[in-house]
């Protein structure tokens, strides 16, 4: 192998994080590695400072960090999929522009167990949790020791399993033959995890290695709930849609656990709707699901309807327990859609 090959990618996608973007540059760049690591930053037409703070840091280590610099905002989703395929190495690492990694050995532990188990399509680890005064709100851990992570656990975890600046994987996977239902999906860890552990086996390291932030302004879940409710129902869409992509690559098994997450997904829209009190959006929310479950058979719509109906009285009682506001959407409404 030629010593100048980069083995290793991170992939950084940054919009407006100019309070948070140093940290998470600072926490690659302290990396101790025995192999070359490259930085891939995708800039997304920031409108604070954001830009000027990566420009500054790709002029201090222009052999390290490559730049992309969108002439418009992309949206997240396309800035990850053209940050991606810019990178070049044999392992993808993840770290998104406001979370950042505190263990300088992090990408060393996670490529030697890669390289030396063939048969792992993916590595995470713990995380710290900080709310947005930085104070810490609790652990993402996963496990009490090392271990492989069953496909059900990823299953269920919706998205949010698998810390996201956790993750270091094979480019392989993502870059070369990722289907088009993953990269339609309006959001991009879940259907990321739930690839790979069809691709290979998913090790977790239980060690606290990224620190996840919450509560940060352009985070999905802190503006999940504002955008139009027409694009809410084709982010509804393209979930189901991939759900369904990766339950027919694991040739229907795992069916129950696929059959829930896509009835979570419809009821946590129901019960908002129930709570924002605003009934009107139970017309296009009713059209979204009668499209989706155009080709079922009626008895496969019956029990669909039976579950979402069952899965939305237990989120409201939920809600009922917490003794949250029936006329308001929750103050912990973002713990709720969460998994979502």
């Amino acid at each position: 192998m030629n010593e100048n090959t980069v083995i290793l990618s991170v992939c950084i996608i940054t919009y407006n994080h100019e309070k948070y973007i140093s940290q998470a540059i600072e926490g690659v760049l302290m990396q101790k590695t025995n192999f070359i690591v490259e930085l891939v930053i995708g800039e997304d037409c920031s409108t604070d400072n954001t830009r000027s703070i990566c420009l500054a840091y790709k002029e201090k280590y222009p052999d390290v960090i490559k730049l992309l610099l969108s002439e418009k905002n992309l949206g997240a989703m396309d800035n990850f999929y053209t940050t991606i395929h810019n990178c070049t190495g044999k392992y993808i690492a993840i770290c998104e522009g406001d979370d950042y990694w505190i263990d300088p050995y992090k990408l060393q532990k996670q490529v030697d167990f890669l390289e030396a188990n063939e048969e792992t399509s993916m590595c995470f680890h713990d995380a710290i949790i900080i709310d947005s005064t930085d104070e810490k709100a609790g652990n993402c851990r996963r496990y009490d020791k090392d271990r492989y992570a069953p496909v059900e656990d990823i299953i269920k975890g919706g998205g949010a399993f698998c810390p996201t600046a956790s993750l270091v994987f094979r480019a392989k996977y993502i870059k070369y033959d990722y289907p088009d239902f993953c990269k339609n999906c309006f959001v991009g860890d879940y259907p990321l995890q739930l690839y790979l552990s069809f691709k290979g086996k998913v090790y977790y390291i239980n060690n606290a290695m990224s620190v996840y932030r919450t509560g940060v302004i352009n985070s999905y879940s802190q503006t999940y709930l504002k955008v139009d409710y027409l694009l809410r129902m084709k982010i509804l869409m393209s979930r189901l849609k991939m759900l369904d992509g990766i339950h027919d690559l694991f040739s229907n098994a795992y069916s129950s656990l696929f059959v829930s997450q896509k009835v979570y997904a419809i009821s946590i829209e129901i019960l908002h709707i129930f709570l924002s009190l605003k009934f009107i959006n139970i017309i296009p929310l009713k059209r979204t699901i009668n499209i989706y479950m155009q080709t079922f058979y009626f008895k496969q719509k019956i029990k669909l309807t039976l579950f979402i109906l069952l899965s939305t009285l237990k989120l409201f009682m939920n809600v009922i327990v917490s003794k949250i506001s029936f006329f308001s959407v929750p103050k912990n409404y973002n713990k709720l859609i969460k998994r979502y």
